[in-house]
């Protein structure tokens, strides 16, 4: 006889906790409250293969049958499973992007961030998102990863890849996304984030190049986000930026955190619901659509900073800067907590501190910032800045 399945527990709620709701226009439910978002996406009633379900509702069957190849991609990413698939494929990433990894590379951060002040010096009007921003983010994953694709090119694959996910239910968005697949997996070709992993067969290539492609794309477009956000903040207020140019212990860092609360790269992480099951009077069925709120809160509310770095160990001079980090959910929660948090935390930390030493005068244009809309991701087309003449 086969094993029998052991029950799944039901979540443990606190007193008050909100309920999910059902969004009758995105056909799905949302989990705002972070005290059940920390559950949820820690729950194994929440399973995380959203595209598979996703293209069983959006995409015409003829679609699918005609980019098989694309939808097989994306399954094949390790963030669509779950444990004990999940813990296996990721753990030689985790490995790879370690603290002490991510440490080692500040020098050539650097490097690179002066590479883009200078280009960003260079240009007018001076645009921090593609000269910086989006300079930085696709210049430090072309090295993480050994690619050579210059920044440009590896953001047009990223939002192209990021158009598909949105509305996979738009042919033409299947169209280019299965182009910038080719182009990705052609270029990761003899990558060298690649070498110790399993290529021997043609699905062993599959799984490590979708692994990698997929890590390309998680530190361009949310980085290049975090990035243009934390210049904004910084540059918006006086006091902060001097500060900022003071280097007072914890200040970077602090920003840092306090722009991943208050402008948060990603606002959300998606779940399908893996059994029926209610929770605080809502009724979930299985194959539900969940939404996961990542802050609890709109995306321009104010936050409650918090500093603690995982990198570079600094934190704010106030104790309650720590346990507030305790409840942020921008990088996830359990075993999905992003494998790119510290290396996104050290570029934009060393991007403020390069920014004020070069550029110490600097401050926004008027009418500075130009948002893209998104339902996803909360990020700046265009961020123009005075830079006032360097140091």
């Amino acid at each position: 006889m086969g094993r029998t399945a052991a029950p799944v527990p039901p979540l443990s709620l606190e007193d008050g906790v909100r309920a999910p709701e059902w969004d009758e226009g995105l056909e799905c439910w949302v989990v705002a409250d972070p005290r059940l978002a920390r559950q949820v996406l820690n729950h194994p009633g929440f399973a995380s293969g959203t595209f598979e379900r996703s293209f069983q509702l959006y995409m015409a069957d003829a679609t699918r049958t005609e980019y098989r190849e694309l939808t097989e991609f994306l399954r094949l990413w390790f963030v669509q499973a779950d444990a004990p698939e999940h813990t296996a494929l990721r753990r030689p990433v985790q490995r790879m992007l370690s603290a002490s990894y991510v440490r080692s590379l500040t020098a050539r951060i650097e490097e690179i961030t002066d590479e883009c002040l200078t280009e960003l010096a260079g240009t007018r009007p001076h645009d921090v998102m593609p000269a910086v921003a989006e300079g930085i983010s696709g210049k430090v994953m072309a090295h993480v990863v050994g690619v050579d694709v210059p920044p440009p090119v590896l953001h047009e694959w990223s939002r192209t890849l990021s158009l598909f996910i949105g509305a996979m239910y738009r042919r033409d968005h299947a169209r280019a996304a299965h182009r910038a697949m080719v182009e990705m997996t052609g270029a990761l070709a003899g990558a060298r984030a690649l070498e110790g992993f399993p290529t021997d067969t043609p699905k062993d290539r599959a799984r490590t190049d979708a692994t990698w492609a997929m890590c390309l794309f998680g530190g361009l477009e949310t980085t290049a986000s975090l990035l243009g956000s934390t210049v904004l903040t910084a540059l918006g207020d006086q006091e902060l930026w001097a500060a900022v140019r003071a280097d007072r212990p914890g200040v970077v860092e602090n920003l840092v955190e306090s722009v991943l609360v208050s402008r948060p790269p990603l606002r959300h992480l998606g779940r399908v619901v893996a059994h029926d099951q209610e929770i605080a009077g809502a009724r979930l069925r299985a194959g539900d659509l969940v939404l996961v709120s990542l802050t609890g809160q709109g995306p321009l509310d104010e936050a409650t900073p918090a500093a603690v770095c995982p990198v570079t160990g600094a934190s704010a001079p106030e104790p309650a800067a720590a346990a507030a980090a305790d409840h942020n959910l921008v990088f996830g929660y359990g075993p999905h907590y992003c494998v790119g948090a510290p290396l996104a935390r050290l570029e934009a930390a060393v991007l403020l501190r390069r920014l004020a030493r070069r550029f110490p005068h600097a401050r926004l244009s008027d009418r500075a910032a130009v948002w893209g809309p998104n339902l996803s991701y909360v990020g700046l087309d265009h961020l123009y800045v005075d830079l006032g003449g360097e140091a």
